[in-house]
């Protein structure tokens, strides 16, 4: 990580803010270490893949023997609680149609009784609000205690129509602490 060239880049404005994608939570930590004792920007923004399901981010895979990085997981969730001033952006939120299309199976890290847990909580709020599953994931990233930008695609204007109006779904207090609560399983 070159923290003297992100801060070249912010000092002449072609940087508005410095992210990071993909990082371990200690990376981080050392990226904003080094640019604070520097006196430069620090990060602002982490960009990971985050969804309502949970993978299993313990075993090794492609990018690292020590298990699945860029993957969020409670240690960098519980980095972003104690760094209120960061954000997220959740890449693959929808898991590429993996909640509403029958032919997108979860991948096997998904395969674990945590995802079951939270699959019924996400039933019983989708039947309650009557909107899709992909809007009730939307609505639980944006609305919780976490700043969480989706970063969502679409194909259509049938799917772009779909997320927008997930701004729009308020999930209650009752919704969003089953939805919670099946996380803690």
């Amino acid at each position: 990580m070159q923290v003297e060239t992100f801060g070249a880049h912010v000092a002449e404005g072609t940087v508005g803010l410095v992210g990071l994608s993909n990082y371990w939570s200690w990376q981080i930590e050392r990226f904003r270490t080094l640019a604070a004792a520097a006196g430069l920007p620090g990060c602002e923004v982490l960009q990971h893949h985050h969804t309502y399901f949970r993978a299993r981010t313990d075993q090794g895979g492609l990018r690292s023997r020590d298990g699945a990085i860029g993957v969020t997981d409670g240690q960098l969730l519980s980095y972003l609680r104690a760094e209120p001033g960061m954000s997220l952006v959740a890449y693959s939120p929808l898991l590429s149609g993996g909640y509403v299309r029958a032919d997108k199976p979860l991948d096997e890290s998904y395969d674990h009784a945590g995802t079951r847990a939270r699959k019924l909580a996400l039933d019983d709020v989708v039947r309650e609000t009557g909107a899709t599953a992909n809007q009730v994931v939307l609505a639980w990233l944006m609305g919780g205690e976490l700043s969480i930008i989706p970063l969502v695609g679409a194909s259509s204007v049938a799917q772009l129509d779909e997320t927008l109006a997930s701004v729009d779904l308020e999930l209650t207090a009752d919704q969003r602490y089953r939805l919670d609560a099946a996380c803690r399983n």
